[in-house]
């Protein structure tokens, strides 16, 4: 899996919290290159661990 993007880099934490729900993971990479990068640039202002679980969780329960 590659966890580089093209227009933005993601942050490790992403990269971590992604790697430990791997619902979330694969709801990350069906979205569309557009809303992965929306995503990322709001993952950059999380500031904690657990803010990020808590972002990276919100993709398991949209709809």
């Amino acid at each position: 899996m590659n966890f580089q993007k093209s227009n933005h880099e993601m942050p490790a934490g992403l990269r971590m919290a992604l790697t430990e729900n791997l619902e979330a993971l694969n709801q990350f990479t069906a979205m569309p290159s557009a809303a992965q990068d929306s995503f990322i640039i709001g993952a950059k202002q999380v500031s904690s661990k657990q803010e990020m679980r808590s972002y990276v969780k919100n993709l398991t329960q949209a709809e």
